[in-house]
């Protein structure tokens, strides 16, 4: 008998009331941490296919210097990024911070982002550890069920070779 005032209460409350904010919250973070480690897990592989499933035809990366790099050219740098790196030790991103919009169906995430790889030279045999660290101010969106990175601010980051400050 304990439960069903608990029963009554549930089912006096209209059937269009708002969703548990908190739980729409943890939803998005959650499915956004999801295409996060997509994304990554595609550039550990170098599966250019798959990296690109995620990303939108009007993505936008503002780079450190203010130059815009595009769906097309983004592809290009990854496909020259991955020639010249025989092995990735570490790839990961962090999300620190994360306000959500646009009734749970939009985002801006901050992250923090740090690569360890073997790159050659430009000899082409030798190989260096470059580790890079960047810090992102990215937007989401919600489309088709399925959540995109449509713009993203590099802030800034450190790049070390073979443990020296580049």
């Amino acid at each position: 008998m304990m439960l069903l005032p608990a029963i009554l209460a549930a089912s006096i409350l209209p059937a269009n009331a708002a969703p548990d904010k908190p739980a729409i919250d943890q939803a998005v973070f959650e499915a956004i941490k999801d295409e996060i480690e997509y994304g990554l897990e595609a550039s550990r592989n170098q599966d250019i296919e798959r990296y690109m499933e995620g990303v939108p035809a009007d993505t936008r990366i503002v780079e450190e210097d203010g130059s815009i790099t595009g769906r097309d050219q983004l592809k290009e740098i990854k496909l020259k990024e991955w020639a010249i790196i025989p092995k990735t030790n570490v790839l990961e991103m962090t999300i620190t911070g994360i306000e959500i919009g646009c009734d749970g169906h939009c985002a801006t995430v901050w992250t923090d982002q740090k690569w360890d790889r073997q790159m050659l030279g430009r000899d082409g045999n030798s190989e260096f550890n470059v580790v890079t660290t960047q810090k992102h101010k990215e937007r989401w969106e919600e489309r088709n069920s399925r959540w995109v990175n449509v713009d993203t601010i590099e802030l800034g980051g450190t790049t070390m070779v073979d443990g020296k400050p580049y």
